[in-house]
């Protein structure tokens, strides 16, 4: 029965290993950014500066606290001090990320305006790249190259479907065009994809007309589901069957000791018929010999035609006095 618990708990930390994996910051994307913002999207001060947007592509909750913005990446993996042009994303609330959602941190070299203001300015940097760096210093999550003609451009720059890249295109520590391009239209906070949006149900009736896709799709998962349950019932019944067999196994290795150590004690306890009788003789004659308990009573038995002088009357009666 241990090692059904060993195989249970086995799976359980798969899963739990799988769903924290899930939730990483691997899942975060730089979605957009904005360099020359002459009277487009203002910060809380009402100010137009800079801006780059960061979209969670998980379905969870990302925290982002700790991780780093930066146009400058000369000092990754290196450890020891921060450099000067990496800011670290401080602890807030609103830096727990919900699943798919959009979160803006406005480049106007002005920490001390809050926490979502960095200490760099893209429009005064020597390089043409934000990156994104996780909480160790030491791994790229996401970077994006912008032309440079952005700086004197008032249009943004992104993917053109929310945080969607080739996996292919990266080289170096960078990231290549890929999906990345200007945006017909600036969309802070929100998807990038402002085209005409196809329902999941038309697209798939477009799709899949006569339904044959999904009749082999739901085929699938339920021969897999099936598939499963048969394994999981396999390696059941054999650590089962180990484990009867092992008992087994036990049993019958104890069974041939008591069986010997029997034998041996009854060959040990057998007396023969004289032995036994001088024992029984013995005992009859100590306990034969023992006097019974008194019962401090006297009987005096005498013969029929004897007369006891305690019998006679003369000597029970008074005499009558004399004159």
């Amino acid at each position: 029965m241990k090692s059904i618990y060993k195989y249970i708990f086995t799976v359980v930390a798969l899963f739990a290993v799988t769903a924290t994996f899930g939730q990483s910051v691997d899942d975060l994307r730089l979605n957009e950014m904005m360099i020359k913002n002459v009277d487009n999207y203002a910060d809380e001060y009402g100010r137009h500066v800079p801006w780059v947007e960061i979209f969670n592509t998980a379905y969870n909750t990302v925290n982002i606290t700790g991780c780093y913005l930066t146009d400058d990446t000369t000092g990754l993996a290196k450890g020891g001090e921060i450099p000067t042009r990496w800011y670290r994303i401080p602890t807030d609330q609103k830096m727990y990320m919900p699943q798919r959602s959009f979160l803006i941190f406005y480049l106007d070299n002005s920490p001390l305006y809050g926490p979502y203001h960095a200490n760099f300015n893209p429009a005064e940097s020597k390089t043409h790249y934000i990156a994104l760096i996780s909480a160790n210093g030491k791994e790229l999550l996401d970077i994006v190259e912008y032309p440079v003609e952005l700086r004197d451009t008032a249009r943004t720059f992104g993917y053109v479907k929310d945080g969607v890249r080739d996996p292919k295109a990266f080289k170096q520590g960078k990231r290549e065009a890929g999906e990345l391009d200007y945006l017909g239209e600036f969309t802070p906070a929100s998807s990038n994809e402002t085209g005409e949006k196809i329902s999941k149900q038309d697209k798939l009736k477009r799709d899949d007309p006569y339904g044959i896709g999904m009749a082999i799709i739901s085929m699938a998962v339920v021969f897999t589901a099936l598939i499963m349950i048969y394994i999981m019932l396999k390696i059941f019944n054999y650590v089962t069957r180990r484990a009867t067999q092992k008992s087994k196994a036990q049993e019958q290795a104890v069974t041939p000791a008591k069986a010997m150590a029997s034998k041996a004690g009854e060959e040990d306890d057998t007396v023969d018929g004289p032995t036994c009788a001088a024992i029984g003789t013995a005992l009859h004659l100590h306990f034969g010999s023992m006097h019974d308990e008194e019962s401090e009573v006297i009987t005096i038995n005498m013969p029929s035609k004897h007369y006891s002088p305690w019998a006679q009357k003369e000597l029970t009666m008074k005499r009558n006095p004399r004159r």
